[in-house]
């Protein structure tokens, strides 16, 4: 039997059924994300522009306090920005980079805060020598590729090293990749092996970790306008390419990748780790791209 929109049937179904309630970003941090009260541990914040630096924005709306560790060369920088997020926000240097300054960095955030609990960690750290884009990168040298690998791979083991006697139950740990650790990307060259290698880290510390009820992923983040972007060759190219060939015929945006950290930092993705989240309008889900035939 049919029924019309205006027939009795749908009327008395409407007196019966509450409508949805509008989820807006205050409802959400309120009633969902149960973010209220947490703290995170956030690396990476170098600029306005930095996707960490919209990641601590969009905790900070669902309730949380932060925590910022910084590169030291980026202290001016770094103090603006911290007058425009919660008041009681902590700033601690570190460069992962440099032996000893996240051991450091734990010292100074205990003795700020004793006792302190890291419930989110947000691992958005990512560096390689200017050499490592310029040169074929079967002519890198060592040193540059060790740099690479320490700062942009290694330094996630290093930080949730240091973060396991600090970290409280079912904590989240989240750090930034890219397409690349899987397909080769013109000019992204030795940091291409970098996020493969973060990637390896992402799984084997959530399988170690995951029987204690923590937890541990990445997001994939499509190509975005960052500080740390403006250094690949040729980046405009990519930009314009995947705006016209991925499904949603856009680039992501820094708050794109933020609202699914907020996401993986909340109970919401309780069951969710080990994975690679791409948030990327649909792009790693295309082999040949529309405007091949262009």
């Amino acid at each position: 039997m049919k029924y019309k929109a205006s027939s009795p049937y749908f009327e008395a179904q409407r007196s019966i059924t509450p409508l949805p309630v509008l989820l807006t970003v205050d409802t959400v941090s309120d009633s969902i994300m149960k973010l209220d009260g947490k703290k995170a541990l956030v690396f990476g914040v170098a600029s306005e522009d930095s996707i960490a630096y919209a990641i601590c924005q969009r905790l900070a709306q669902a309730g949380c306090s932060l925590v910022l560790g910084f590169q030291p060369r980026f202290r001016s920088r770094i103090q603006q920005l911290v007058a425009t997020l919660p008041e009681g926000t902590e700033l601690h240097p570190i460069d992962v980079n440099v032996e000893g300054s996240t051991a450091s960095f734990f010292k100074s955030w205990q003795a700020n805060s004793p006792g302190a609990k890291a419930d989110i960690i947000v691992h958005a750290i990512g560096f390689a020598p200017r050499e490592a884009f310029d040169r074929n990168l079967l002519f890198v040298d060592m040193e540059p590729m060790d740099v690479a690998l320490r700062i942009s791979a290694h330094s996630l083991q290093g930080i949730v090293r240091h973060a396991l006697p600090h970290l409280a139950p079912n904590s989240s740990t989240i750090t930034l990749t890219y397409a690349a650790s899987t397909r080769h990307v013109p000019s992204y060259g030795l940091m291409s092996v970098a996020k493969a290698a973060l990637e390896a880290w992402v799984r084997e510390i959530a399988a170690r970790l995951g029987p204690d009820g923590h937890r541990v992923n990445a997001i994939s983040a499509g190509p975005i306008r960052t500080l740390a972007a403006s250094g690949i060759p040729g980046f405009d190219g990519i930009l314009a390419h995947v705006e016209r060939n991925a499904p949603l015929r856009r680039n992501v945006d820094q708050m794109d990748v933020a609202g699914t950290a907020a996401w993986l930092a909340s109970p919401l993705s309780s069951g969710v780790t080990a994975q690679i989240i791409h948030v990327d309008a649909g792009y790693s889900s295309t082999m040949v791209p529309d405007d091949i035939s262009e």
